[in-house]
């Protein structure tokens, strides 16, 4: 018994994003030619997408993103003009899980993007990253629900097998 609950590990931490250039809130003077995301280790190639939307909810993206030793990195139209934008990310992390997120920034001294003029747009889908954490939680919470029915069906298991063993030892004593 207490081998399976000493075995039992800890749920593993998703992949996070560590890094990203331009940096949440930052504003760079001219548009950049490219964005970059540094996970803290290397995200799966497969399920990779970077949107780099503006207030009117363009895409300025213009081809698929790539994904290099935990980095994963998307070209853009060039000239971005002044503005508020969001890169909105979603990968799948090294453990499996996707993960998501939203980075803003601006170009030129623009505003930043405002959340709610961007949902008026049709752009209500883009995941919000208060959700992720909340999917995250809820995850977690089921690994440890799975983790405390497997405990409570081993010490039942073991009840059960002490309680045949004591049973059959009385009935031979009788014997």
């Amino acid at each position: 018994m207490a081998g399976v609950i000493a075995g039992a590990a800890p749920a593993q931490a998703h992949d996070e994003l560590i890094a990203s250039s331009p940096s949440p809130g930052q504003d760079v003077a001219a548009g950049p030619t490219e964005v970059s995301l540094t996970f803290s280790a290397d995200v799966l190639t497969i399920g990779a997408a970077v949107i780099v939307a503006d207030g009117s909810g363009r895409d300025w993206a213009v081809d698929q993103p790539t994904v290099a030793s935990g980095v994963v990195t998307v070209l853009l139209e060039d000239a971005l003009p002044t503005g508020g934008y969001e890169i909105r990310w979603r990968v799948v992390s090294s453990d499996g899980h996707p993960i998501s997120g939203i980075v803003p920034f601006t170009v030129g001294g623009a505003a930043p993007l405002d959340r709610a003029s961007a949902a008026e747009t049709g752009d209500a889908a883009t995941p919000d990253p208060a959700d992720a954490q909340t999917q995250s939680a809820s995850e977690d919470q089921g690994i440890i629900r799975i983790l405390l029915v497997g405990v409570g069906g081993a010490i039942v298991a073991v009840a059960a097998y002490a309680l045949i063993h004591l049973l059959r030892r009385k009935k031979d004593s009788t014997s």
